[in-house]
């Protein structure tokens, strides 16, 4: 607090000697005689204007005489700062000489300060007129980091002990004060070259009302560089506005004797259409800026609505369709632009290349997604490939969102376009959802794999695949059947191979006059010497029911499963042939015909209806009367298998 109490005489001194002499200065006039007046005390906006009509050998000679002036002022500060740092380095510095040290400091920064922005502001001039000052810019940017860290002082009876480590500290501390003496980056001279990273950092800390006035300054920046770019525009739209120029250009320098210049129109065309891309880059590079400010004001709840239509309505071009040959010119431009072009190409492949890169991402992730699921016990084989397909998707998802935010979309209203897009589908596709949803209960519970035989949905044949919409079943008559797992799910599941061994059920009937333990046997026999029924569970064979037309016997044998059918069609063959061997007779149906009184039957031969004569049936048949051969009618009985 000493410091600045004693420091704010100097400040103030300094100030108000500047304020006077300019308060004090004439108003300006053509023939106001400027040029003896110190160039420190000129404000810079009146700088500006007086040195538009000087030549550039008197601007030249006005630069030397500030750098001057500058490299005085420099030295100074130089000087001060390495008595500053050898009191450091002395252990016992002098506390009333550190604080007239420091006075000194800011009175020299301040002066270098102001040297240097009117320094610049000559080197505006000089480049506009064809100069040369790359040089000059460079030294005014080199003699900037010479910027001491005010902080160190030496007040108190007891300095802190200088260490090693102070040294890092210090430098840090005085880097961190010549970025923070640097003017906005809008009051740069080339605004558009500051990084956007730098332009973000700068606006973080600023309230809500210093983005909008930043935003403002950049805004107003950006209306100016549109300007001379639509200037530019003109001459390249209109051929007869191009000419009129080159002609007012050319009587201008025949009046002031200067001598012709004889340049092609295709020429001056060209280099228009050069320094418009130039121009558009700038633009650009303006635009990417003021990007950054309104989606900072977005994130705090600002409207900077008014600065997106800004954008939006003048920064677009307009090619010259009616002259082919600037047309050509404007679009060989635009393809070879940093801005145009090359920038559209290098944001196709970047979004390209990133969805290449996320798609390879996807399938190394489902492939181990897949190895993963298959080492968890007791999972199905359906599992992988599903989740496999899951995690792929939503990575080839991201990938593509990730891309539209590389190449500069803005993947809010993107995500949320999905969002309402899955909202809507999903109350379309109820039906989908609720597929979805019972795929994810059979993933769970497991009712059948790949390779099983089931009879689900209605429909019998082999799981060949299962997605979590659909499950494919392979008919045994080669047809390929699409259900849905809702359909699934809903009904009974059968699932004829899930365990590794069947039992087959046969049923054969023999006469009621066979011997059933020799049936019994031959059955025994035939299923112990079948290389495929198992001896484990042992077959049965029992007396299972005693039917109408035959004695039925069963017959259940345990096979593999995937053998099931071999024996079933081997046993039903084998025990049809013993059968026939060991005279068991497999029965026909039998029925047993009950007459309750005699039926009189009337025959006669045709054609002769009064022959006709009754003939009475009763339960005790009696011989027919003779008849004529050729009025008998014959009847054949059942065959004697069939009786009782």
């Amino acid at each position: 607090m000493r410091l600045l109490v004693r420091l704010l005489p100097v400040l103030s001194l300094v100030l108000l000697s500047t304020s006077a002499v300019v308060a004090q200065s004439p108003p300006p006039s053509p023939a106001a005689d400027w040029a003896d007046t110190p160039i420190i005390q000129i404000p810079e906006d009146e700088l500006a204007l007086r040195l538009v009509p000087l030549e550039l050998p008197e601007l030249e000679a006005l630069n030397e005489s500030v750098l001057a002036e500058v490299r005085t002022s420099s030295a100074s500060l130089a000087e001060i700062m390495v008595q500053r740092l050898r009191l450091t380095k002395s252990g016992e510095p002098d506390p009333e000489q550190s604080e007239q040290l420091a006075s000194q400091t800011i009175a020299l920064l301040i002066q270098k300060k102001l040297l240097g922005a009117r320094a610049r502001a000559v080197l505006d001039a000089i480049e506009a007129k064809g100069g040369d000052v790359a040089a000059d810019r460079a030294y005014l940017n080199a003699v900037a980091g010479l910027r001491p860290d005010l902080r160190v002082t030496f007040v108190g009876d007891e300095p802190a002990p200088v260490t090693a480590a102070d040294v890092p500290l210090r430098r840090v501390d005085e880097l961190v004060n010549i970025v923070a003496a640097e003017p906005p980056t809008h009051q740069r001279p080339k605004p558009w070259d500051v990084p956007v990273t730098e332009v973000e950092l700068e606006l973080q800390p600023l309230s809500t009302e210093e983005v909008l006035e930043r935003l403002e300054a950049w805004r107003t920046l950006l209306q100016a560089e549109v300007a001379k770019r639509i200037y530019i525009d003109v001459l390249l739209n209109n051929t007869a506005k191009l000419e009129q120029s080159v002609t007012v250009r050319d009587e201008g320098a025949r009046v002031f004797g200067l001598p012709p210049e004889d340049v092609e129109l295709s020429d001056i065309k060209l280099a228009l259409a050069e320094r418009a891309e130039d121009q558009q880059r700038i633009i650009t590079a303006i635009v990417d800026r003021m990007r950054v400010a309104i989606e900072l004001c977005k994130r705090r709840g600002e409207d900077a609505q008014t600065y997106i239509d800004y954008i939006a309505t003048s920064t677009g071009r307009r090619l010259n369709f009616s002259d082919i040959s600037v047309l050509r010119v404007q679009l060989a431009q635009w393809i070879t632009s940093p801005s145009g072009g090359l920038l559209v190409a290098r944001k196709a492949l970047s979004f390209i290349g990133i969805v290449l890169l996320f798609w390879l991402a996807s399938r190394v992730a489902g492939f181990i997604t897949r190895l993963a699921v298959h080492r968890v016990p007791k999972t199905s084989t359906l599992l992988g490939p599903v989740v496999a397909g899951i995690v792929q998707k939503v990575l080839l998802i991201i990938g593509v969102v990730i891309a539209a935010g590389a190449i500069g979309v803005d993947t809010g209203p993107l995500l949320a376009m999905i969002g309402a897009a899955g909202l809507v589908i999903g109350l379309a596709l109820q039906g989908t959802l609720s597929n979805f949803a019972s795929g994810i209960l059979i993933l769970i519970n497991r009712p059948f794999d790949v390779g099983d035989v089931v009879d689900a949905g209605g429909v019998f044949g082999k799981v060949s695949a299962m997605n979590l919409v659909s499950t494919t079943i392979l008919t045994f008559d080669n047809q390929i059947m699409l259900v849905p797992n809702n359909q699934i799910w809903n009904a009974v599941i059968t699932n004829a191979t899930g365990n590794r061994t069947r039992r087959i059920d046969f049923t054969f009937g023999i006469a009621y006059n066979a011997e059933i333990a020799k049936a019994v046997s031959v059955l025994e026999e035939v299923l112990a010497a079948h290389p495929k029924t198992l001896d484990d569970p042992a077959p049965v064979v029992r007396v299972h029911e005693l039917a109408d037309s035959s004695v039925n016997l069963i017959a259940r044998p345990w096979v593999k499963t995937e053998d099931y059918w071999d024996v079933y069609w081997d046993l039903m063959r084998q025990v049809k042939e013993r059968f026939d061997a060991d005279g068991i007779g497999i029965p026909f149906p039998q029925r047993d015909l009950h007459v309750p009184e005699a039926i009189e039957i009337k025959m006669a031969r045709p054609g002769k209806p009064e022959s006709r004569k009754p003939v009475v049936a009763s339960h005790t048949p009696e011989p027919p009367p003779p008849a004529d051969p050729e009025d008998a009618v014959h009847e054949t009985g059942p065959p004697p298998d069939d009786a009782d």
